[in-house]
Parts: structure tokens; C-alpha cells; sequence
């Protein structure tokens, strides 16, 4: 490699590093980042993410492809009899097939240790066939491109820049979701010519909804190995209990080898009954390929019962909902929702209302990112990170008091 070309490799990889609440690695994968043959020098570039907001600013401009095949696809494509695309990845199906926009399946034969998988993976593909340029229009300061349908149907978004792409600073560019949910599988910008980004490439939020996981076989390198997603990330947080005194929230555990991290786990406020009760804190959830894990909500019990063990944990859609129980009367007590890709629901006890709390723990995990381009110029972000836990501190007066809701982890660093 290059002394230049290393410079930029790391430079990309220091604006991705140091989160604490991002729920999936980003893999780019370039063909000519390296100064050798092209048959070696497609490489792999996990980045980890950063924390972030989960939602866009500016105007929100929502680009899909035709989903029209007219075209009859061409000899050299390798087409099952029942019309799948065969690959042997998901980046070479798409970089190395020209195929219209459209609705696909792209069937890969991968092989994971010693056992060989057959995938269908379908696929909602894009083509810009001429140099494109996303900037902001005149008066803007922020805009975002949503690329992709409005449908609920679950695809793996793949958007395919012929020549060349630049993302002006200002502009974000994420997949569409639907009423605040993704049914994408992950989104794939496959840039044939130069990728400048001095914007944002984003999955933060972008987890998908309501599908299992399963291995998704990025690339296949000249030794046959396979780059993939695992099907499952990182295990959550188990539930645990504490009879007095505070609980710091806990980060998700890291994923590994691209593995997808979990959600974190709220933390807890017990006092009373001389630690006579159990206060349990809720079990987050792991993640999968196509998202990260949900976060468990947080507690507060001043002389109460014990809460049950299931009370705040979060499930595989949403994150934990929060719990506040206080026989004192004279402290009003907040506790926090988990985040995840729906926030669980926040918990207040007390004798007024409860002013400027989060009712619900942010929505959104981390969503799949995957980029490929024949050269990446990175003076922006690219990240996919996961949503915050509702926040806790809210004075009543003199007093106050709160239990922060579980947010995300971000993957290893790789």
C-alpha cells in the first residue's frame, strides 16, 4: 500500500472509532485501494461508528428505481431456472452484472467454516448510469436522499453509481423507511468510479424490522474464503437483580468478526426496606445481521415490591419498557425507556406531572451498511448507529431522580 493511500485508510477509520452506542459495522470494500493486481486487491475496511441522533435533518428526497424490468437481461448473466442471480456474493452479483432497475433475487453459494449455504437474498436495485452529484439546493443547509421504495416488502436495498458519486457536505444519504421502520435488508451503494463523501452515508436508525437473522455473504476473496455478516451478533445483557443502592446502565456487548453488537442495559435505583427486595434489571436483546440489539429500560423502586424479571426487558422489536415504583410521597421518581428499533416505554411515579421527560426510549438500531468503489475519498462521516435510551435526571422541585433506559453497543473494531 502507499504511504498516501495508507494515510486515507486510517483517516477513515479514526472518524468512525469511539462509540458507545452504534449497533453495527460498516464494511467497505474497494477494488483499487491497494496498489496490486486487480485479481488481489479487493479488500475488506470494517469501520465502527460513531453516536449519533437518530433522525436527518433538512428536506427528505425520496429516490426509487422503476422496480420495471422491460429489459431482457443480458447472455453473460448467469440466471437460474427459475430466474435467481447467480453469484458468488452479494458485491459481485451486483458490480459485475449489468442489470436494469428492479426487483431480484440473488442467489449466492457461500461456506461458512466447512459448511457450504445456499442464500436467496432479494434484492431492490437502482442504476445511475452517469456521473451523480448530491448537493444542497440553493437556501438549504441540510438535505436528505432516501433512496429506495415506500413498499413493506423486505428487500436488501442495492443502489449501483456507474461512474461516479459525490456527496456534497450538508447531505445525508440513508434508505427510506416506511412510518418510522425499516423493511430493508441493509443498503449497498456500489460505486464503480470514485466515491467522494464529504457528507454523511448513514444506516444510523436503519435496523431492519421484524426478520430473523441470517448470514449474508458479503465477498468472496481469491482464496475462496467468504467475508460475511453472521446471522447472529453479539449475545445481550442477562437479567440481574440488585437489593440496594445504584446500578450504572451498561454499554451492549461488542460484536466480533463483523458480528453486530447488543443492546445495553438500563441502569437502577434501589432504596429501602433494608435491601430486603430483589429490583430486577431487565435482559437486553442481541443482534443480527440486519440490526443491532434493543436495550432493556431502566428502574427505579424506593420501598416497593420487587419488580418481576420481565418487567423491563426488551424483545426482539422494541426496546424494554421502564419501571418506577415510590411509596415516599414527597420524591417523584423517572425512569427511562430502552432504546431499539421501537422505544420502550418510559415510567414516572410521583405527585405531579411529569414536565419534559421522554416518554419512550429513541427509536432505531443500527441498519446494514455495505460500500464498494474504485476509489473512496472519506472527508465526511459513514456511519450506522444506534438509537439512546430515554434519560432519567428530571427535577421536581428539590428532588429528583431517574433510571437511564439501555441504549446499543457498537461493533469491534476491525
Amino acid at each position: 500500500m502507499t504511504k498516501k493511500l495508507k494515510k486515507k485508510v486510517k483517516k477513515i477509520t479514526l472518524t468512525m472509532a469511539g462509540s458507545l452506542l452504534s449497533i453495527i459495522a460498516v464494511s467497505a470494500i474497494g477494488t483499487r485501494l491497494l496498489t496490486m493486481p486487480k485479481a488481489e486487491s479487493d479488500q475488506t475496511l470494517a469501520i465502527s461508528a460513531e453516536s449519533t441522533n437518530n433522525t436527518y435533518a433538512g428536506e427528505v428526497e425520496i429516490i426509487a428505481g422503476s422496480n420495471d424490468r422491460t429489459s431482457e437481461l443480458s447472455e453473460d448473466i448467469n440466471i437460474a431456472e427459475d430466474g435467481a442471480i447467480l453469484c458468488n456474493s452479494i458485491i459481485q452479483g451486483a458490480r459485475d452484472n449489468d442489470l436494469p432497475d428492479g426487483k431480484y433475487i440473488f442467489r449466492v453459494e457461500g461456506k461458512v467454516g466447512t459448511t457450504v449455504e445456499t442464500k436467496d437474498y432479494a434484492v431492490e436495485l437502482i442504476n445511475f448510469r452517469e456521473d451523480v452529484r448530491y448537493s444542497l439546493d440553493e437556501g438549504q443547509t441540510a438535505k436528505t436522499i432516501s433512496l429506495g421504495d415506500t413498499t413493506k416488502e423486505y428487500k436488501t436495498l442495492i443502489v449501483k453509481y456507474h461512474k461516479n458519486l459525490t456527496i456534497d457536505e450538508g447531505v445525508t444519504v440513508t434508505a427510506t423507511n416506511v412510518s418510522n421502520l425499516t423493511y430493508k435488508k441493509g443498503m449497498y451503494l456500489c460505486v464503480m468510479g470514485d466515491l467522494v463523501n464529504n457528507g454523511t452515508i448513514s444506516m444510523t436508525a436503519r435496523g431492519t424490522y421484524n426478520v430473523t437473522g441470517e448470514n449474508v455473504f458479503l465477498w468472496k476473496d481469491k482464496n475462496g474464503n467468504y467475508e460475511y455478516i453472521p446471522a447472529n451478533g453479539a449475545n445481550g445483557i442477562p437479567a440481574s437483580s440488585n437489593k440496594g443502592g445504584r446500578v450504572t446502565g451498561k454499554k451492549g456487548n461488542n460484536g466480533i468478526n463483523r458480528g453486530t453488537g447488543s443492546g445495553g442495559q438500563g441502569g437502577l435505583i434501589h432504596n429501602g426496606l433494608g435491601g430486603s427486595t430483589n429490583s430486577w434489571i431487565g435482559s437486553s436483546t442481541g443482534g443480527t445481521s440486519y440490526s443491532g440489539g434493543n436495550g432493556s429500560g431502566g428502574v427505579i423502586n424506593t420501598n416497593g415490591p420487587a419488580n418481576s424479571v420481565s418487567s423491563t426487558q426488551a424483545s426482539a422489536n422494541r426496546g424494554g419498557n421502564a419501571y418506577a415504583y415510590n411509596s415516599g410521597g414527597w420524591v417523584d421518581w423517572f425512569a427511562g425507556g430502552g432504546a431499539g428499533i421501537t422505544g420502550g416505554n418510559s415510567a414516572y411515579y410521583g405527585n405531579s406531572t411529569s414536565v419534559g421527560t421522554d416518554s419512550t426510549g429513541k427509536n432505531g438500531t443500527g441498519g446494514l451498511l455495505v460500500l464498494y468503489a474504485g476509489n473512496l475519498t472519506n472527508d465526511g462521516k459513514i456511519e450506522s448507529n444506534g438509537s439512546n435510551g430515554a434519560g432519567a435526571n428530571r427535577s421536581f422541585g428539590s428532588s429528583y431522580g431517574g433510571a437511564t433506559g439501555g441504549g446499543g453497543s457498537r461493533s469491534e473494531d476491525q
